[in-house]
């Protein structure tokens, strides 16, 4: 459990019910590593971080009376920052829920900063795995339709999609059953070179819900193709800059040539006709 230190008000300086101003200060960002889903008996450290110089940092989690505190600490990254680490050593589903942190000054101890967005930490393998699968397979082409199923013997209320290096899941309720099967559809929709990844699903009840299944096995999508096709879930996708394909160049330096072209023969056909003028001047002047 939580190895933290319970922030104790002394008498009635403080009072949390009463006399607790939040909100007087930018908020902190909070965020969990190594990620917020957290298998049974893992560690994970909430990371509290502002570009204030506060002295301490405090831990709030949803649904209970009691708050965590360190000392904050500086830290260079670039810019100086102050930041606190709270570490839970040993994950149990008694410490997963929702976790915001805020900020506060020696000198004005009854004085916080607004509070940070909500940060869910999640145990997983609570249950038994689901299985996550495409139609078309693995490898799809660009341009294609891609729809992922994620299926399980167990008739969960909602299933969460996740994919690497994304920090939120999307999830889906509702379920239909197939043959003593319990599966959803999750529609990506158009396939573009967006959608590559490495895709994973869970399971989890409306009862419990920071309470997951263990992962699905690993989905590793891949697009093949180049057409950079804008997605319709869950971004935009937008080629790097500095990238041009050969036949736009090849159509840029066209246009450039022919309107050069067009600018010449103009200038050449003024200059020609104030010569015939000129010259008709002079013929006229010596009859």
């Amino acid at each position: 459990p939580l190895p933290l230190i319970f922030l104790m008000m002394q008498g009635d300086t403080c009072n949390l019910t009463v006399s607790l101003l939040s909100g007087v200060f930018t908020k902190p960002s909070i965020s969990a590593h190594p990620s917020s889903l957290v298998h049974p008996g893992s560690s994970v450290t909430l990371h509290c971080l502002s570009e204030l110089d506060f002295d301490k940092f405090i831990l709030h989690k949803k649904g209970i009376t009691q708050h965590f505190q360190l000392p904050a600490k500086i830290i260079h990254a670039g810019l100086p920052y102050t930041q606190a680490n709270f570490s839970i050593d040993t994950m149990t589903p008694t410490d997963a829920g929702t976790y915001t942190c805020y900020g506060s000054l020696s000198h004005y101890p009854c004085e916080w900063s607004a509070p940070s967005d909500p940060l869910d930490i999640v145990i997983t393998g609570q249950y038994q795995k689901p299985s996550l699968s495409t139609q078309m397979g693995p490898m799809v082409g660009s341009g294609e339709n891609v729809t992922l199923s994620c299926s399980s013997k167990t008739p969960f209320d909602k299933y969460h999609l996740s994919r690497e290096g994304e920090a939120r899941d999307h999830w889906l309720s509702g379920w239909q059953s197939h043959n003593g099967t319990f599966q959803v559809h999750v529609p990506l929709g158009t396939a573009n070179p967006f959608h590559g990844g490495t895709y994973r699903c869970y399971g989890s009840f409306k009862g419990s819900p920071y309470e997951w299944s263990s992962p699905s096995d690993l989905l590793n999508l891949s697009v093949t193709g180049e057409d950079p096709i804008p997605a319709a879930y869950p971004g935009t996708y937008c080629p790097p800059q500095g990238q041009y394909h050969k036949p736009d160049i090849l159509i840029g330096l066209s246009g450039v040539i022919i309107s050069i072209g067009i600018f010449l023969s103009v200038l050449i056909g003024y200059w020609c006709s104030i010569k015939n003028r000129k010259s008709k001047t002079g013929e006229d002047n010596i009859t």
